[in-house]
């Protein structure tokens, strides 16, 4: 709402095995097994020339593997290790990357249903507000009805809490017929056509309330009349009446609180007395609780909002 109520008061793996080493003992094999058939005179007949050629081939590659074994052995056990180890960081970047994507899903989820549960819903939502429809009555020519701005016997607010009981309504083309002293001709200098006010029983303490609606003929006046109200009041020139007889006269009888708001060219006010007579504090907690939710939320967001969001 616009303003506020005018009131008184976040190893790398070490290589096993070592280095494959070669000894002359893995060739000495076929070597003694040689000598020993030549000591014996059983050495073979050498074979034809192109078979030697041929054979000396494959012996030259059965010379060369051991070297190239002895070189490569170690290479390969060497950089076995940090191949599985870049595997194995690999795969980590992957499940981090894939439990990054899903925590963004699920908080993602998460607002949504927090949203759905707080009652968020667009098409709940209150129509935009446009100030422009209720600057003054000539754009605002609708008469205020006791049926739109009290049609229940209860206001309730908040869906399964108390609600404010309606004890009765009021509807009146004299204005100052609902205010004391000097607030009256106030009113009727800048152009209030009528009043709608309902007395209201309090869901706590028992407080007796008054509140209602003043249609004046600009949003200008109203903020003016707003600002002139508060003079008024704590000079004892003039304030709002209470219906029902129960604190009725704020000046004569100095133990109820007022508040009172502009909205458009409507002024908005509410009147609080105690059950028991005794005087309400400025720092009352049930007064600042009635205040905010009769002018705050019903009648300024709910009734005039509602006004203000009509073609």
């Amino acid at each position: 709402m616009p303003g506020e109520p005018h009131t008184r008061s976040a190893h790398r793996a070490k290589p096993e095995g070592g280095l494959a080493v070669l000894t002359r003992q893995a060739l000495a094999g076929p070597a003694l097994a040689r000598q020993a058939l030549a000591r014996q005179g059983l050495t073979r007949q050498a074979p034809p020339q192109h078979r030697q050629a041929r054979a000396a081939r494959p012996a030259a590659r059965a010379h060369a593997a051991p070297t190239q074994r002895s070189r490569r052995g170690p290479w390969r056990r060497a950089t076995g290790r940090p191949q599985e180890a870049q595997r194995a960081l690999q795969t980590l970047m992957s499940g981090l990357g894939a439990a990054i994507i899903v925590s963004i899903v699920g908080l993602s989820a998460f607002f949504i249903i927090a949203d759905e549960r707080h009652g968020f819903d667009d098409s709940a939502a209150p129509p935009a507000v446009s100030a422009a429809a209720i600057g003054s009555r000539e754009l605002d020519a609708r008469p205020l009805s006791q049926g739109e701005v009290f049609p229940q016997q209860e206001i309730r607010l908040v869906s399964g809490a108390a609600p404010y009981r309606v004890t009765m309504t009021h509807i009146d083309t004299d204005c100052p017929v609902a205010t004391i002293g000097e607030l009256g001709a106030l009113l009727r200098e800048h152009g209030c056509s009528q009043v709608v006010r309902a007395g209201l029983t309090a869901p706590f303490g028992g407080y007796q309330v008054t509140a209602g609606v003043f249609n004046l003929a600009e949003e200008s006046g109203a903020a003016l009349v707003a600002d002139e109200t508060g003079p008024l009041v704590e000079n004892g020139r003039g304030s709002f009446a209470a219906m029902g007889g129960l604190a009725s006269d704020p000046l004569a009888e100095p133990m109820a609180q007022v508040g009172w708001h502009p909205r458009g060219h409507f002024l908005l006010y509410c009147v609080i007395a105690r059950p028991d007579g005794r005087l309400v504090a400025d720092d009352d907690p049930y007064a600042e609780r009635i205040t905010a939710d009769l002018i705050g939320r019903y009648l300024d967001e709910t009734i005039i909002g509602n006004r203000a969001g009509q073609p």
